[in-house]
């Protein structure tokens, strides 16, 4: 009689890793992963994070306007309410397929910097609190999926 013994044990090793790859394969295409379903809201999310960021930290060419608004073109437009230069900043940097909506507050007043509006889709929100002048502005930027109007 033959020594088949290291011959199953192969076998055995074969059926394991075959049972282990399958199951595995089973979890990633089967069972529902919670982030999978977010990873367009992070993406929106993050996008509005950088946006403003990047335009908070983008210090004016001109040096006197640039001491009196903190480095920050940000600070600047809000500060002159220069809402047309935010609005064409915000355009040119999100998607053509990303509306949005930036609203702001200071002091005891609320309003809407820009207002690029369809309706649609999950929202995602980013925040930024930024000096303007003499007051602390805090700006909520509304990002969601649906291509607005020129």
């Amino acid at each position: 009689m033959k020594n088949t013994k290291g011959q199953m044990h192969v076998l055995e090793v074969l059926l394991v890793a075959t049972l282990f790859t399958s199951t595995v394969n089973v979890a990633v295409n089967v069972l529902p992963t919670s982030d999978a379903n977010n990873v367009d809201e992070y993406d929106l999310y993050f996008s509005g994070l950088e946006i403003l960021e990047v335009l908070d930290e983008w210090v004016p060419s001109d040096p006197p306007t640039a001491e009196a608004h903190h480095d920050s073109t940000l600070s600047w437009w809000l500060a002159t309410e220069n809402f047309e230069s935010i609005k064409q900043y915000l355009d040119a940097g999100l998607s053509s397929s990303i509306s949005y909506r930036l609203e702001g507050a200071h002091g005891s007043e609320s309003e809407v910097i820009v207002d690029r509006v369809v309706p649609g889709g999950s929202v995602s929100q980013t925040f930024r609190l930024v000096w303007a002048g003499d007051e602390l502005w805090e700006l909520n930027l509304q990002l969601w999926y649906g291509y607005r109007e020129d």
